[in-house]
Order: C-alpha cells, then sequence, then structure tokens
C-alpha cells in the first residue's frame, strides 16, 4: 500500500494551523497587525524594553527575522527602538502608547477565534487535544 503525504498526521496538523491562522488574522488585520506580530508584542507586554537579542531568545526565531518584524511594528508606531543608556552596543525595544493600547483588543480577538475554531469540539476533546500538544511539545 502506497503511503500518501495527504494523509499523514503532520499533514494535517499543518491544514488546521493553517484554518486557525485564517480565522486570527482576520482580526489582526482589523487592528493593522500582521500574522504573528502579536507574538512580539505579547512580548513586550509580559517585559518592555527588551533587546532585540532578548526578543529572538523568546520567540524562537532569528535575529535577523526580529529586526524585520519590529521594523514594521516601528513603522506602524506600535514600539520604538533606543540605544541603551548604559551599554550603547544595545538596543532596546519599547512599546509606544498605541503598542500598549493594543493589548486588550489583541487578547480578545486571539482568544475569541480561538473559541470559534475549537467550537466544534466539546470541552473533554479540547483537553485531550491541550493534552497531545503538550505531549508533543515536551
Amino acid at each position: 500500500m502506497e503511503r500518501s503525504l495527504l494523509d499523514s498526521p503532520s499533514y494535517r496538523l499543518i491544514r488546521v494551523l493553517g484554518r486557525y491562522k485564517t480565522v486570527l488574522a482576520g482580526g489582526l488585520e482589523r487592528h493593522g497587525l500582521h500574522l504573528g506580530q502579536e507574538f512580539y508584542l505579547a512580548q513586550l507586554w509580559r517585559e518592555d524594553g527588551v533587546t532585540s537579542a532578548d526578543l529572538a531568545t523568546r520567540t524562537g526565531v532569528s535575529a535577523p527575522a526580529v529586526t524585520k518584524v519590529v521594523s514594521g511594528l516601528e513603522r506602524s508606531g506600535l514600539v520604538r527602538r533606543e540605544r541603551d543608556p548604559s551599554d550603547a552596543r544595545l538596543v532596546r525595544v519599547w512599546l509606544t502608547d498605541a503598542g500598549r493600547a493594543l493589548r486588550e483588543p489583541v487578547t480578545r480577538i486571539w482568544y475569541d477565534s480561538e473559541r470559534e475554531f475549537w467550537s466544534g469540539l466539546d470541552e473533554d476533546e479540547r483537553a485531550r487535544v491541550r493534552a497531545i500538544i503538550g505531549d508533543l511539545l515536551g
């Protein structure tokens, strides 16, 4: 029997994530955000004024990717970059008032999208999905 990539659990997981991203992206776009930018904002909402290297570590992406995303957030007026006064080699990323103001609506969009996306599963099924994902992440 020939195996098909289309039947693999990984392929199906990628399709599930693609559907969720579509649901989430619509809400984020209403606030001028591109999918993925919310993760950087969430890190800054947790701790403002971190370096790009810190953001790279915390988001698990490369430094050049962080620079690109932060540049976009800066152009949108959501963050600003400043040299560290005690170490001029470091550049820190700070939220602007506009970036801080997005915390509540973006958090609401995230959880509303999640609720909508998973609405076809009952609580026991959602708990099983969370457990399986936890196992996969280690």
